[in-house]
C-alpha cells in the first residue's frame, strides 16, 4: 500500500471516530471538530467562526475558506465589519449563502 494512501485512509478513521466519540459525549461538534459556525441575523449580517481565511473580496461576493472546503456569500454592499483569527463578521443585504 502506498504511504499517502495510507495516511489518507488513517485521516477518514480519525474522523470518523472523532464524530463517533463527540456524539457519544454529547459535545458540540462545531467545537470539536473544528467545524464552521454561521449566525445569521436578518438578511444583514452574518457571523461565521472557525474559518480558515479570505479567499476573495468584492461587496457582491465574498468567498471563504473553512475546513470543511468553500462558503460563497453572494449580496451587495457587504462589507467586513470585523476580521478575527477564528470570526469573520460581514453586513450587507445577504442574497445567498453556498457550500462547496
Amino acid at each position: 500500500m502506498e504511504k499517502s494512501h495510507f495516511l489518507f485512509g488513517w485521516s477518514d478513521k480519525a474522523k470518523r471516530m472523532e464524530k463517533v466519540l463527540t456524539d457519544f459525549l454529547d459535545l458540540p461538534q462545531d467545537a470539536v471538530l473544528d467545524l464552521p459556525r454561521l449566525t445569521l441575523v436578518g438578511r444583514n449580517r452574518l457571523v461565521l467562526e472557525n474559518h480558515r481565511g479570505i479567499k476573495e473580496y468584492q461587496s457582491n461576493l465574498i468567498r471563504l475558506k473553512l475546513t470543511i472546503g468553500e462558503l460563497r456569500i453572494k449580496g451587495a454592499g457587504m462589507l467586513l465589519r470585523e476580521i478575527k483569527p477564528d470570526a469573520i463578521a460581514l453586513e450587507g443585504e445577504i442574497q445567498s449563502l453556498e457550500f462547496r
